[in-house]
């Protein structure tokens, strides 16, 4: 297994006369290289090597819609190796930082592993997108220059995330450098890739669940010490799904794809931070409920036409989405299957009422009059009836918020057997 310095190396190319950083895209048609304007501009044949001197195939050359913003991206053939994670949020003060990339100092190298460097840093500043670091040592600009597009990397607990890409020294004149270096923050490279309607850059939580396990079951109680014991004992089946690397968000993500969304919702909303969360929640309250002997993939894949969860970024009553969504159960689930959902609206309805289920029965069997022309019928009337559909954040209002009062009177031990009674009810 790669170390966190040969992981930086790896995804470091050479552009140029300049550098680059290599980051996976939402597709499995292209990836990117990540670099400095300045580095590609006025240049018809683009130049770009990786690690280990081989040239990579380029594809076209984006700029920023903004041409004072000194950013570029380059659509290279799909790479699978890419394993680069972004950072999520600003790095505090002074945080440890290291830029990596191919100085004009060391072009002579004969060994193109050599010609790579890792140059220490601190974070300075980062106001509006601009992030200006200090290369430890003070380094002239004669040992800085080559670094244009090169990566830099935030080491938060030891594991490189990208934060940034440099352009150019901080100053007007040379006499102002003192080792300070401009940067631009990966959001320039998001607003780039949305101007040109590119597949956008995989975020970093989509690397793995653990990035993600602190903002699940955020139960609204304020003041009950007993919501902490509650929130372990699910962190315990979190870190069961964490033991194997199969579960990852970015292979689900391929796995899964559109089916993740509902209500014509687009592709970006697979970025949804909020997605990923409920899924990873989703997850846990599977194994809560089924105890299998292993919470792994292959655990995770036969609940596929038991159970699953989809999204959507509507603000809107879920309710009103009923009889796609009974469509949508239609073709993924199996008998009995259970539908959770997700979505953006403020105080959702855990379940649908009777008389909206009802309501919605009553026409099944009909095609619809415009819009989509599938017809529902093909499957059973009296089996949309054995699909459960309830909304997860609903469920944990009313599976635990409305029952604090029940777990106060008992004891924590008992804490994961009511969690599994009362989601139960809604879920199988």
């Amino acid at each position: 297994m790669m170390n966190r310095y040969e992981l930086m190396n790896l995804h470091a190319v050479q552009v140029n006369k300049g550098s680059g950083v290599l980051i996976s895209a939402l597709s499995q048609e292209y990836s990117y290289v990540l670099t400095a304007a300045h580095v590609v501009q006025g240049i018809q044949d683009q130049k770009v090597y990786n690690h280990k001197g081989e040239q990579v195939n380029v594809i076209e050359t984006y700029f920023h819609p903004d041409e004072n913003v000194d950013c570029a991206l380059i659509k290279i053939s799909y790479d699978k190796s890419i394993n680069l994670s972004l950072c999520l949020g600003d790095p505090p003060h002074q945080a440890q930082l290291m830029m990596v990339g191919y100085p004009g100092s060391r072009a002579k190298e004969q060994d193109f592993n050599k010609k790579v460097k890792q140059q220490d840093a601190a974070l300075t500043s980062w106001v509006e997108g601009e992030v200006v670091i200090s290369a430890t040592g003070a380094p002239d600009k004669e040992l800085i220059d080559g670094f244009s597009g090169a990566g830099v990397y935030y080491l938060d607990d030891g594991y490189p995330r990208l934060i940034a890409i440099e352009f150019s020294m901080d100053g007007a004149k040379v006499e102002e450098y003192f080792g300070r270096i401009k940067c631009n923050a990966i959001r320039w490279y998001e607003e780039l890739v949305e101007s040109h309607s590119l597949a956008p850059i995989m975020p970093s939580f989509l690397e793995s669940f653990s990035r993600l396990k602190d903002k699940t079951f955020n139960y609204d109680v304020p003041g009950a010490a007993l919501i902490d014991h509650i929130k372990e004992e699910l962190g315990g089946i979190i870190d069961e799904i964490l033991e194997d690397e199969l579960t990852k968000p970015s292979l689900l993500l391929k796995k899964y794809d559109r089916s993740l969304l509902f209500s014509g919702e687009e592709q970006s909303s697979l970025l949804d931070i909020r997605l990923w969360v409920s899924y990873l929640e989703f997850m846990a309250i599977s194994v809560l409920l089924d105890n299998p002997d292993k919470a792994d993939s292959t655990y995770f894949s036969g609940l596929d036409t038991k159970r699953r969860l989809v999204f959507s970024k509507s603000e809107k009553n879920w309710i009103g989405e009923l009889r796609s969504l009974l469509e949508l159960a239609g073709t993924v689930l199996g008998e009995g299957g259970s539908l959770i959902i997700d979505n953006c609206e403020a105080v959702p309805s855990a379940t649908p009422a009777t008389f909206q289920l009802e309501n919605v029965l009553a026409n099944i069997a009909r095609p619809r009059s415009t819009g989509s022309r599938v017809k529902i019928n093909k499957v059973s009337k009296d089996r949309y009836t054995t699909f459960k559909l309830s909304h997860i954040r609903a469920l944990h209002r009313r599976c635990v918020v409305e029952n604090i009062e029940v777990f106060y009177k008992n004891d924590s031990s008992e804490y994961i057997d009511m969690l599994r009674r009362f989601y139960n009810v809604y879920v199988n």
